[in-house]
């Protein structure tokens, strides 16, 4: 117990040497600011609509979440999109990877299933300017660079509400680097003991985890808090629902990422925990 309180101290001061102070010592009450539960909307509520899309991130605001999920990649001539695939071909008419593809050609795209003529693939920006003052971004960085996104969150007064998915350890230090202030969360898909996770921890540490939600037991989610890392598990599966939820809130998790953030809200209003 001395050991785990000694290293998570370690972690919130300077001497730790990764410049992560102020991100891991605010996570939890920037997270939480609004709500003792986060809900996280997966990809925007796309249930409702196609993900990634405008119409997606309306729907979350509307049910009344605290973040939306949003993939960021980047067009052949550096304009950063919103689009889960590293190609087009999923979700819109045309093909294609979308760092081989122009801004004008992504924006010539039609989306698969839209619900309004005017749904094309988005800017950052445009989501950026719909969210601000309403709901915050959890950026799922699939490939941007901070430079790319530094400005546009300063443009847009939206520094302070974003966190920031990294992939392992490396795409953890580029971020870190290169933006300090973003509290970064990543998913160690290797728990395997408390032991193990404080040790990959250490050499590697950040604000927030999330990942399969079905890996996380109650002491993982004990050492994770002890560490002062916000757990925010992902639940979306097809059988999603209370008998997944609830078990989870027991036990101690923070919030979740979710494919029904308005279900999930509802829930949360009956039993008292929003």
């Amino acid at each position: 117990m001395l050991a785990t309180f000694t290293l998570a101290l370690s972690l919130l001061t300077p001497t730790a040497g990764f410049g992560l102070e102020r991100p891991l010592a605010i996570a939890k009450p920037f997270l939480m600011r609004r709500h003792k539960f986060i809900v996280c909307a997966h990809r925007g509520d796309h249930t409702s609509a196609p993900e990634n899309t405008l119409d997606a991130i309306e729907e979350a605001i509307k049910v009344g979440v605290d973040f939306v999920e949003l993939d960021l990649r980047t067009s052949k001539d550096g304009v950063v999109v919103l689009m889960h695939d590293g190609t087009v071909n999923r979700t819109t008419t045309g093909a294609g990877k979308v760092s081989d593809l122009t801004f004008a050609e992504l924006r010539a795209l039609k989306i698969k299933g839209a619900r309004r003529e005017t749904e094309l693939v988005p800017t950052f920006e445009e989501a950026l300017a719909m969210t601000r003052g309403k709901v915050r971004i959890y950026m799922d960085i699939k490939a941007v660079l901070p430079e790319q996104v530094l400005p546009l969150l300063k443009k847009h007064r939206m520094e302070r509400n974003v966190i920031a998915y990294t992939y392992g350890a490396d795409h953890r230090d580029v971020w870190r680097k290169g933006a300090p202030k973003i509290p970064l969360i990543s998913d160690l898909r290797q728990m395997t003991s408390p032991e193990q996770i404080e040790a990959d921890f250490k050499l590697s540490p950040f604000a927030i985890t999330d990942g399969n939600a079905f890996k996380y037991t109650p002491v993982f989610i004990e050492t994770w808090h002890k560490l002062g890392v916000v757990v925010v598990p992902d639940i979306q599966n097809p059988a999603e629902g209370p008998e997944q939820w609830q078990p989870l809130i027991d036990a101690g998790v923070d919030g979740f990422q979710t494919d029904h953030p308005g279900k999930l809200v509802d829930y949360l209003k009956t039993k008292g925990i929003r």
